[in-house]
């Protein structure tokens, strides 16, 4: 078998070091076989060496969104792992084989010989850093699926329960107009004077209410109407009493007195159901509107914004998640607008809501508030979770870094927020303790 020094000798990453310190690197190091299949890094566990890929072929895969996402793949003479060992933190991503491979496993303590070699650390950040760029690249684009995902599901789950609602209110409504139709035959040739209601006014306790229901239920009954107490609903909310209703079929024979009362009561839910498909479509517009609004379509990409506005639409958009969250807002009435990107800044407002959501498990108080002040406006996101450990506060902004159990995130969320708010002229800080945390975003506000 080829030597380790040998190997490391080949190639160009290695090729120009001193003798000493490849003797000293291969020392430490050693040759592995890895099966199809195996892996050899695990996301989220610590870092104790790195790998440099003889033959073979390993990829990088992360979950992310509830799936596994494939980040690169690791050729001979390419090194993986040195990421998380520069960093003193742990595995951000998960490394296997593709294919039966041989390695060299660096650990770490002669990854640390390797550092003191200036051409060593150079090549080894041009390397992370583009090995960065396009991991980055990666995810983002698999966050805004998954998001992109998370919101048609949601906005399927909106959507179906008005669709529903109109398609079941529209049945009733072709029954109803069945049934009005033949009431209305009925009454041909009668004398009856189908009088207005006036200014009759809604029955206002429910106690009352109940009462004239009743009241008018028994009185449809002792006429022979088979379906009184369907009826009587929908007489009381249009604001009809018994009084009124005897006076309104007075005009009418005995015969066609069933008759005319029983197309009051019709054409009263008639109507009641037409509301409902008015309240129906209503919310249908007004959650297509939010989506419009939210995504900024047809708009232009950076212009004044009303920071309210798009804080409700993702409140909208996310109330799936706050099921079970109690939210308050308190919006100063005369809040500055900013210059901003929409789609971006409804990023940030979607990112810091949804932590906040999963820092609280779902359950909890969520207070978002927006104020001016001075040349600036401030939002603070504040949620009643167990906050943050002080010992990673400072590095919540970084990239790939998150507080979250390994594949429930992918550590850009406030990395993005970060660089969005940094974009637009603002600044973000944290506030955070064991009751809960409070983000601040500060933006330039136009005035």
């Amino acid at each position: 078998m080829t030597s380790t020094a040998d190997i490391l000798r080949g190639l160009p990453y290695f090729s120009d070091l001193s003798d000493d310190l490849l003797d000293r690197v291969c020392d430490l190091s050693e040759q592995i076989d890895i099966s199809e299949g195996n892996v050899i890094i695990h996301e989220g566990t610590d870092s104790e060496e790195m790998y440099v890929v003889v033959d073979g072929e390993l990829v990088v895969t992360k979950q992310s969104g509830g799936r596994e996402v494939e980040l690169g793949r690791i050729a001979p003479g390419d090194v993986v792992g040195e990421i998380a060992l520069l960093d003193e933190a742990p595995r951000t991503a998960t490394v296997s084989a593709l294919r039966a491979t041989r390695a060299i496993r660096v650990p770490v303590a002669a990854f640390e010989e390797l550092l003191g070699d200036p051409r060593v650390v150079r090549r080894m950040f041009r390397t992370v850093t583009s090995r960065l760029r396009g991991i980055e690249e990666t995810l983002r684009h698999e966050e805004r699926m998954a998001a992109l995902g998370k919101m048609a599901a949601q906005l399927m789950h909106e959507l179906n329960n008005p669709a529903a609602a109109v398609t079941r209110t529209a049945q009733e409504l072709a029954h109803l107009q069945d049934e009005l139709a033949a009431e209305t035959r009925a009454l041909a040739g009668s004398p009856a004077e189908i009088r207005p209601r006036n200014d009759r006014g809604a029955i206002k306790s429910a106690l009352e209410r109940g009462d004239v229901e009743a009241s008018v239920a028994e009185w449809l009954t002792e006429l022979g109407i088979t379906d009184a107490w369907e009826l009587a609903p929908a007489l009381i909310e249009d604001g009809w009493t018994r009084d009124e209703l005897v006076d309104a079929v007075s005009s009418a024979d005995e015969d066609h007195r069933p008759h005319l009362a029983r197309w009051l009561g019709l054409s009263a839910a008639t109507e009641q159901v037409v509301g409902e498909l008015a309240i129906g479509a209503r919310r249908i517009s007004e959650l297509v509107r939010v989506v419009k609004e939210y995504s900024f379509l047809d708009r232009a990409p950076i212009q004044e914004i009303d920071p309210i506005a798009g804080i409700n639409d993702t409140l909208v958009l996310l109330k799936h998640k706050l099921t079970d969250v109690e939210v308050t807002t308190d919006f100063a009435e005369d809040l500055h607008r900013v210059e901003a990107a929409g789609r971006d800044l409804n990023q940030v407002w979607t990112n810091l809501i949804d932590n906040a959501s999963d820092a609280m498990g779902g359950e909890g108080a969520l207070a978002i508030t927006a104020r001016n002040v001075g040349d600036e406006v401030v939002v603070a996101v504040t949620d009643t979770g167990h906050g943050i450990p002080k010992d990673r506060v400072d590095r919540i902004f970084d990239p790939f870094f998150t507080t979250k159990e390994p594949g429930k995130g992918t550590g850009l969320g406030l990395h993005t927020v970060h660089n969005i708010v940094s974009r637009t002229g603002g600044t973000i800080q944290v506030d955070t303790s064991p009751s809960g945390t409070t983000f601040e975003v500060r933006l330039p506000a136009v005035t």
